[in-house]
């Protein structure tokens, strides 16, 4: 299993070019140690500052918030309008890493799979990826689309507006997945604000 994810990374990374998906600069396998080397990304990860770990102690701004999903957007749109559609299945806050001007770029595609064919709707497969980003539809059915990574897409939307994750298990029951507390407080504008992250301080 740990081959296959890291030949699907390398195939994949191996021929996708595209300003918002990260570089690999080469790989190792030597016995049973593998290596990926990407490309530096002095930023992190875009869940590393949106909960603040490490040395990212300083909340994101209004402006980095939105550059961020707006160029992690535009990768996600890249895989799903390539000649053979790729389906990144493993969207989620964790995957998308930032260059030293904040520019969003996707990584980790051991999980990708290229997207249905001909006369197809979708792929079948084995229900996979980061807890909490999952489309329903695809967990209930295992029929992967691309608009399964849309719906991991407005997971990470909502975990960059709110500052909270995808599932909390430390939060109180009726808001521990983020997605089904958030709904109600989406569907007018004037309870819009519950779901916006305090930090901000209403600058946005």
């Amino acid at each position: 299993m740990v081959f296959a994810v890291l030949q699907a990374e390398i195939n994949y990374l191996g021929q996708l070019y595209h300003p918002h998906i990260v570089k690999l600069i080469g790989f190792c396998s030597e016995d049973e140690q593998r290596l990926l080397v990407y490309e530096y990304m002095p930023q992190g990860s875009l869940e590393n500052h949106i909960y603040m770990r490490g040395s990212y102690n300083e909340p994101l701004s209004w402006h980095l918030r939105l550059k961020v999903v707006l160029g992690a957007a535009k990768g996600l749109a890249f895989l799903h309008s390539a000649e053979t559609q790729v389906i990144y299945r493993d969207f989620s806050t964790s995957n998308i890493l930032l260059d030293s001007n904040y520019n969003a770029k996707l990584s980790d595609f051991g999980l990708a799979r290229h997207g249905p064919t001909g006369d197809e709707s979708h792929v079948s497969s084995m229900v996979m990826g980061t807890y909490g980003y999952a489309a329903p539809e695809y967990i209930a059915t295992g029929h992967l689309t691309a608009k399964s990574d849309v719906y991991s897409f407005g997971v990470v939307v909502l975990e960059t507006l709110s500052g909270r994750r995808a599932v909390d298990k430390g939060r109180p029951l009726v808001e521990q997945n983020l997605v089904d507390w958030a709904k109600p407080y989406l569907a007018t504008k004037s309870r819009i604000f519950r779901v916006m992250d305090k930090r901000l301080e209403g600058q946005y």
